[in-house]
């Protein structure tokens, strides 16, 4: 297969999106490094030949490392491999996890890396499923472990989807064979219909976020002013906001696509604030010491600070984004432009807010009347 020149930024910016990496000339025998192009941005991938066995490794984010220095990691990192220093045995379905996480500690820092251990440690590391090697795990286990998971549906449903992920990893590392990918390809998720049904008014907003710790009030006051996933705005770099324009890039959340919003007034002033002094990878919302928050952090000054409040037993993060939406859609706000700003589609709008939509469509009903 031709080399390709991916020391030169425009060649990487002009191949398109796939999963596996884009290799340039070899830097020494059997030494390669690899540009994978995502939808958004690309990383750096090392591939060392050793006898017959190819080894791979993530440098990391490419803008966040240059092509030299990626390629002088990966010289340092293929000497390791070939003077066997560097174990890259992934065997069971552990080390696929733990292989998982490092990755994303690489990828996407130190909040992702930290929620995706914290979801398998409490569901795989002490399960028998962890053992099983994973060329020889079927259907059945991962069917049998959910199963004895002592917990709702839709917590399940976030196990599985931590878990998938990481086999999903190893498939794309090679560490296990592609057609392995059906064994857990045909489970489907439990479908939970339950509707977040938490409202806030605009004055337990307030007072709910004056409750919460200082550094924590930042992030609750986005959510609050824009209906996002709290993940996702927790995840927001100073990269993604475009002051100029007034609009803000949403990366990849549950929705699974990309989007771009605009901002309200207070929104562009609250995140402006927020990205000053900063650089474009740094997150808007995070620590003194810039590492970004994690669902357990809000979660449990969440809990903490609703009892006193006489707030809802349920009241949670997602909560803001509940009744953002409730507000955006009883102002008359159309159900696909809330769709499009949520980053959900029609189907979630109507499934979980068709209640609301009928009554404001008795209400302009209403006003049709000729008395």
């Amino acid at each position: 297969m031709a080399s390709i020149d991916i020391h030169k930024a425009r060649v990487r910016d002009a191949l398109p999106p796939r999963r596996d990496p884009y290799f340039g000339a070899p830097l020494a025998p059997g030494l390669y490094l690899g540009f994978r192009r995502l939808d958004e941005g690309g990383t750096w991938i090392a591939r060392q030949r050793e006898d017959r066995r190819q080894h791979f490794q993530s440098l990391g984010p490419v803008h966040l490392k240059s092509y030299e220095d990626a390629a002088t990691e990966a010289r340092t990192w293929g000497k390791r491999v070939l003077a066997g220093t560097e174990s890259q045995e992934v065997r069971t379905v552990i080390d696929a996890c733990k292989a998982y996480v490092a990755d994303r500690r690489r990828e996407k820092g130190e909040a992702a890396a930290h929620d995706a251990h914290m979801r398998l440690s409490r569901s795989v590391y002490t399960h028998a499923l962890g053992r099983l090697r994973l060329d020889k795990l079927r259907a059945a286990d991962l069917r049998q472990w959910r199963s004895d998971l002592v917990m709702a549906d839709a917590s399940k449903n976030r196990m599985m989807g931590s878990l998938v992920a990481a086999l999903n990893f190893a498939v794309q590392e090679r560490y296990v064979d592609p057609g392995k990918a059906m064994e857990w390809q045909a489970i489907k998720r439990f479908h939970v219909t339950s509707r977040r049904d938490v409202y806030l008014t605009r004055d337990q907003r307030r007072a709910l976020i004056g409750a919460l710790p200082a550094e924590l009030q930042p992030l609750m006051t986005c959510l609050a002013l824009l209906p996002l996933r709290p993940s996702a705005a927790a995840h927001l770099t100073v990269g993604h906001l475009d002051a100029r324009t007034g609009l803000l890039k949403i990366g990849k959340d549950k929705a699974h696509a990309g989007r771009v919003i605009p901002l309200s007034a207070d929104a562009l002033v609250l995140l402006s604030a927020q990205a000053k002094n900063k650089t474009l990878a740094e997150h808007l919302f995070a620590h003194a010491d810039g590492t970004a928050f994690v669902r357990q952090e809000w979660g449990a000054a969440i809990r903490e600070a609703r009892g006193p409040l006489g707030l809802p037993a349920k009241t949670c993060a997602y909560s803001f984004r509940h009744s953002g939406i409730t507000d955006l859609l009883t102002a008359g706000v159309d159900s696909l432009t809330v769709a499009r700003i949520a980053g959900t589609s029609l189907v979630q709008i109507e499934r979980h807010y068709g209640h609301l939509l009928q009554r404001h469509g008795a209400q302009a009903l209403a006003t049709l009347s000729l008395g």
